[in-house]
């Protein structure tokens, strides 16, 4: 080839990718869980129900939950891809190192296993030099013989297959890192050979374990309990919930006698009722209930034209009804709860999730659940505007590319059916949204279904780079929940 000056002196082409919005969020459940295999201060993500049985066990409250989260509910089009399980630490922990697993390997492997280990624990190296496993008549003697020649409490987990590491210490000051050494990758104890590290705690309340939730994933929108919490820790679990933002969903149940009575204003869903909290569904029913819920929600595919659903109505195949009877049933409506119930027609019988309400300004899950979609979508739409736009003035060209962004999330909404054109507003509907966007955005909103209204930033609101005014009104639309028809037999 012919030495010769670069064309690109000349003519330069730059690639570059014009981003198509980034990954919408999914709504998966966190399942908060007392189990002790979970490791402090992380999640630990699932696929299916399969995977959680191989790890907390087939008989386990975990396992059984899950197999009703991830069946979703009956004719959905899509089912629940993750589940994250988070511990929830009554008292304080000890850090622990564990190892990935050691399934596949054999008794007679393990024997021929020597070399060395080093771990830090608290502060302190522990270190076992030329150490061997020949004599070792199983894998947790195996794991007693390495404690005590690194003098540390080592342990071998059954059910996970995996060896452990344990400090001595409790508390938020317990420490542990990875393990190093010829013996520590053989029996995958290096981070390398995908071990993980359970970090020390204090113990949690409603507060932390959430706080710490967030700080591990914020790709979810609901969250339950395996256990039952006190009602108590129910509230404060409660009002975490109504500070988010509208961002998360409680799944709260039981089976409270005091829910069943007329008036009473003891039980959780009353008093939820009476301090108007946002976030929370209360559910009349067992831990099956709550993962029905949730694994419901999990199956809602917002690609699917008119793809909205109601909660209520909604069922599993082997689902039992925990209510049968008409005051129950009304009594756990006005106490503030849904209940899976069972209903008959002459010849026919009904089993489903009923009616699908929650306290706070929501009124209903379906409306509650569907905004937590489409601000997720917003926000992520106008991110990637500001992260893909060289700048966004303030002005014309800067509204347009602002109203651009946000009409795909709105599209969307429209499609699925969050976003309804054509529903009559109240008068007093009307006259709030017209005096508030000094235009008449009413007929826009009964017209179309939304109106987005974006105006010009003041001369100190653009100094401060700060957002210019912005507004989304849009009509919900809502579902029947009863029907009433008037049977008239004319003579």
């Amino acid at each position: 080839m012919f030495q010769s000056i670069p064309a690109s002196k000349i003519v330069s082409v730059n690639p570059a990718v014009l981003s198509s919005g980034g990954s919408p969020l999914s709504m998966n459940a966190v399942f908060l869980s007392k189990n002790e295999n979970l490791p402090t201060g992380r999640h630990t993500a699932f696929p299916d129900a399969s995977a959680v049985g191989g790890f907390f066990g087939l008989s386990s409250e975990e396992f059984k939950a899950a197999q009703v989260y991830f069946k979703g509910f009956d004719n959905s089009h899509i089912k629940p891809g993750t589940l994250y399980f988070y511990p929830y630490n009554a008292g304080k922990e000890a850090a622990c190192l564990r190892g990935a697993s050691v399934k596949s390997m054999s008794l007679a492997a393990l024997k021929k296993l020597s070399g060395n280990l080093k771990v830090n624990i608290d502060g302190s190296d522990k270190n076992g030099e030329n150490i061997s496993l020949a004599t070792a008549t199983g894998f947790s003697d195996a794991a007693a013989k390495i404690g005590a020649a690194i003098n540390a409490a080592v342990q071998f987990d059954e059910q996970l297959q995996a060896f452990e590491i344990v400090s001595a210490t409790q508390g938020r000051a317990s420490e542990i890192g990875f393990a190093s050494g010829t013996l520590a990758e053989a029996l995958n104890l290096t981070e390398a050979k995908g071990a993980i590290i359970s970090k020390g705690s204090d113990g949690d309340s409603a507060e932390t374990v959430m706080e710490g939730v967030i700080q591990s994933t914020l790709n979810f929108a609901t969250f339950t309990t395996v256990f039952e919490p006190e009602t108590a820790d129910k509230l404060a679990l409660a009002k975490w919930s109504n500070a988010q933002n509208n961002r998360f969903l409680y799944a709260a149940w039981g089976k409270e006698a005091a829910a069943l009575q007329t008036g009473n204003t003891t039980c959780f869903g009353a008093q939820l009722k009476a301090a108007a909290y946002d976030g929370t569904a209360p559910i009349y029913g067992g831990l099956d209930k709550a993962a029905f819920l949730c694994g419901a929600i999990a199956s809602i595919d917002f690609t699917e034209t008119q793809g909205r659903i109601t909660l209520a109505f909604k069922n599993q195949s082997g689902l039992s009804a925990d209510v049968d009877n008409a005051a129950d049933a009304d009594n756990l409506k006005e106490n503030g709860y849904n209940y899976y119930g069972a209903w008959a027609t002459a010849n026919d019988r009904f089993t489903f999730l009923y009616p699908g309400q929650m306290p706070g300004k929501w009124k209903w899950i379906d409306a509650y659940v569907n905004q937590i979609r489409l601000n997720s979508q917003l926000q992520l739409a106008l991110m990637t505007l500001l992260t893909s736009a060289k700048a966004v003035p303030y002005n014309a060209v800067g509204i347009a590319l602002q109203r651009a962004a946000c009409q795909d999330p709105i599209n969307e909404a429209l499609n699925f059916g969050s976003i309804q054109p054509g529903v009559p507003l109240g008068e007093q509907q009307r006259a709030l949204i017209n005096n508030e966007a000094r235009v008449d955005a009413a007929a826009k909103i009964e017209s179309t279904g939304y109106f987005l209204l974006i105006q010009n930033a003041s001369a100190q609101t653009r100094g401060n780079r700060q957002s210019m005014p912005m507004k989304l009104w849009y009509a919900d639309g809502g579902s029947v929940h009863n029907i009433n028809l008037g049977s008239i037999n004319v003579q």
